[in-house]
This record gives structure tokens, sequence and C-alpha cells, in this order.
């Protein structure tokens, strides 16, 4: 299934056979976030000692070792803009995964805890370059959008195939970004400024892009519930777009027509929350809805430039 930029690296990696969320990782990206990761540590002499309080309103300094690992237990629906994919069997709505918290000296390998991972699909791999009062900058390797193959779509996604038979296989994007990130009371604004990189295109040529992703998160705590309600706009450059859902000369058939997909954005507004059932264990819900730019209907390949995913479920604390 092809979902535009659920953020992840799939450290939350989905146990169910038929979840066909792929990430094929380029070893050039991983090399340049390694080489950024281990040239920033250079930068990570700056006094602490003022800052370092456990607040959500507040940046943490990531310096100690830390851990938590999370089981998340949930149903999701789950619905795509791909032509023709849909959820027919129970089986298909339950997504059970592993959360992945580790720290040690500013690298940090994170969930975020305020927007559903069932839904986001997984953690991000960073650094903290610069921790301030209230803002700080950080180095992010992150999937910002996932890969698919028509096959796949085709065998457990109930894909058209007339539609869908001969598409080459779409690699994630896996980003490197510069991540700023804005502290208030009770809530937060990320900025991120990331050049995606992908699979080569049917003329052999690099995939390879911007993206700036920005949310805001605002907390409202009610009794013993954590409500959190989130807006986002993402802009992804064309050569990323149309690697998705543009189709190639070599791809052509009587009813799938060669298509250039243009530079598009994607708003989102969400709403989540979490409630604690015991020591180890908490209720979560959550429910998200995207909105792409009225351009991705154009292509062949796609159905509906709107989605909302809905996400219903426990985690375990260990």
């Amino acid at each position: 299934m092809i979902t535009f930029c659920k953020d992840s690296l799939c450290s939350a990696m989905p146990f169910k056979k038929n979840n066909i969320r792929r990430i094929h990782n380029k070893r050039f990206s991983w090399l340049l976030a390694l080489n950024l990761l281990i040239f920033s540590c250079l930068s990570y002499g700056q006094d602490t000692s003022e800052i370092q309080v456990n607040d959500d309103s507040k940046p943490v300094i990531k310096d100690g070792f830390e851990w938590q690992f999370l089981l998340d237990l949930s149903l999701v629906y789950d619905p795509q803009i791909i032509a023709g994919i849909e959820q027919n069997e129970l089986s298909q709505y339950f997504m059970p995964g592993l959360l992945v918290d580790i720290s040690y000296k500013g690298f940090f390998l994170q969930t975020n805890q305020r927007r559903s991972n069932a839904l986001l699909g997984g953690t991000e791999l960073g650094y903290q370059v610069i921790v301030e009062e209230n803002w700080q900058l950080d180095l992010i390797a992150k999937a910002y959008m996932q890969g698919y193959d028509s096959d796949s779509l085709i065998e457990y996604g109930g894909g058209d195939d007339e539609l869908l038979e001969g598409l080459r296989e779409r690699d994630a994007t896996i980003g490197i970004a510069v991540r700023y990130s804005h502290y208030l009371q009770d809530a937060l604004f990320t900025l991120d400024f990331a050049y995606g990189s992908s699979s080569d295109d049917v003329n052999g040529d690099h995939v390879g892009g911007i993206i700036i992703d920005s949310f805001y998160s605002h907390l409202l705590p009610y009794k013993n519930w954590d409500i959190y309600l989130g807006t986002g706009l993402t802009y992804f450059s064309q050569d990323i777009v149309n690697h998705y859902i543009g189709v190639g000369s070599d791809e052509v058939t009587d009813i799938r027509p060669a298509y250039t997909a243009n530079g598009g954005f994607r708003g989102q507004v969400e709403l989540y929350v979490q409630h604690p059932l015991s020591a180890s264990w908490s209720f979560q819900a959550g429910m998200t809805h995207s909105i792409f730019s009225n351009d991705v209907k154009k292509s062949p390949l796609v159905d509906t430039n709107q989605v909302t995913q809905v996400m219903l479920g426990v985690l375990y604390v260990f």
C-alpha cells in the first residue's frame, strides 16, 4: 500500500504478513546519515546543566543512557489513495508493532509520543545538535514516504489487477533532515527541512528532492486523559511525487496512460488520545484526516486525494 509521508523509519515494524509497507533503504542514504551524525558529535560540547528539565513543554537533553520498549496492539482502518486498495479481511486491520525509544550522548532512536505510531508506522533516528530553553535543533533520518510494488498491492491489498499489474517497484523515500522544534505551554511545533532519496526511475536517474514537513501538536489534559490536537502541512518536490504516482513510458497500457506528476502538498488534521489502564497498560485512539493537492487525482493510479485513518488499541510498556 502507498501512503504519503507517514513519519517513520519503521523500527516499529508491523508483524502481519499482509502489511506490505516495506522500507527499502538506499545504502548511500545511511552512509550520509551516519557521516552527518558522527560529524555533529563535534558540536556536543555545550553547557546543558541548566536545561535538563523533564517537562513536555521544554526540551530534554538526551545525555544519559535511557531506553523504553512498548508493544503496540492496534486495529487500524487505513484507506489508501491508490485506486482499488481496500481492507477486505479482519486480519488486515490488526497492526501490532514494537516501539523502541533509546537515547545516549545526544543520539536517539525515538517514537513520536504525541501522535499515533500505529498510523505513523515507525520511529526516527537522530542527534541533538543544539538544545536551548524552549527550542532545539536536531539532525533526523526517517522515511517520509512508503514504498510499494504492484504484486503486493494486488495480492494483499485487493488492488485492481488490470490497473496495477506491471508497475515498477517504488522504494521508500528516506530523508535526512534538519529539524527545528519549538516548545510552548502544552504544545510543540516542529519543522523539518529534508532531502529525500529513493530508488532510480525508469531512465536510471536517481530520484531525490526537497521535503518540508511541519506539524503543530497541542495537549489538552482532561482528568486522566491526554488529548492531542494536531495539524500539519507537508511539501513534496516534483521528482518525489512523480516517482510514486507518475506513470512512465514503459508502464503505459490501454487503461494506464503516461502521466507526469507535479510537486504538491499534504495537509493534515489529527486527534490522538491516551488513557492509562494500569502501571503498564494504556488505551489509545487516533484519527487523522489527510488532504493532498488536487493534482494528485489526475494520476491514473489515484482515485481520491483525501483519506481518513482511524486507530484503536492498547500500549504495553516493558
